[in-house]
């Protein structure tokens, strides 16, 4: 049995992060069963980030190696149909969602200054004073500094919601009229797309980004049919 460790759902998602919520996806594509145990605090992981799982008394880390190592071990096929030119289309877009995206995301959940202050009751008030008011800070702090590191720090709201909407329309384009990124069926790059997408536009945590949800209704229709189909 594998033991997924993950935050625990919010904003009527089954997972507020993008990595946790991309790998739990695809265990239920892959039909592998597994157990959840929630977490509050990254530092617990190996490399202080979730989602982490054990398996055959082995902890792995990163969405991405353990998706490879599942799909190695189980020899998973949610590809085989997949081409070659389909296959790099969904590194592509894994990268642009991961990379990319993510970190657009992260700015307005953290940095805006419309939603932090509702953002810390959710991730911060399980903590005991003076925890609950010290530990928000220093994360916020922290997160300024990936994102100048990344380098979208840097830019204004405006121009970081131009790059969403352009991110966006990419995701658009590749999905087309499919109905879903693998075609027909989902594939593992669906775990992934349906992780960033639904964390952006079908979250309960309204940010700036809800607004570009009208101008891509195929991405929430897509949401949507992932949801039915996966979490019923």
């Amino acid at each position: 049995m594998i033991t997924l460790y993950q935050f625990p759902a919010a904003f009527g998602l089954p997972n507020p992060s993008a990595f946790c919520l991309k790998l739990e996806t695809f265990l239920r594509l892959a039909g592998l069963p597994y157990q959840v145990k929630d977490l509050t605090d990254p530092r617990k992981a190996p490399k202080a980030k979730l989602p982490m799982i054990d398996l055959d008394g082995e902890r792995l880390c990163d969405s991405a190696h353990i998706q490879a190592r599942l799909t190695s071990q189980f020899k998973l096929e949610l590809d085989a149909q997949r081409s070659p030119q389909q296959r790099g289309q969904d590194v592509a877009l894994t990268r642009l969602l991961d990379e990319h995206f993510y970190w657009l995301v992260v700015y307005f959940r953290w940095l805006d200054d419309d939603a932090w202050p509702r953002l810390c009751p959710q991730f911060f008030g399980h903590l005991p004073a003076p925890l609950k008011w010290l530990v928000p800070k220093v994360a916020r702090a922290q997160v300024r500094r990936d994102l100048q590191g990344q380098g979208l720090g840097r830019h204004s709201p405006a121009e970081l919601l131009a790059f969403a909407r352009s991110d966006l329309q990419a995701c658009a384009d590749l999905l087309g009229e499919q109905a879903f990124f693998g075609g027909q069926a989902p594939s593992s790059v669906d775990a992934c797309a349906y992780g960033h997408l639904a964390n952006a536009l079908t979250s309960s945590f309204k940010t700036p980004l809800d607004a570009l949800g009208s101008e891509f209704p195929t991405l929430t229709a897509y949401c949507q049919r992932m949801q039915a189909r996966l979490w019923p």
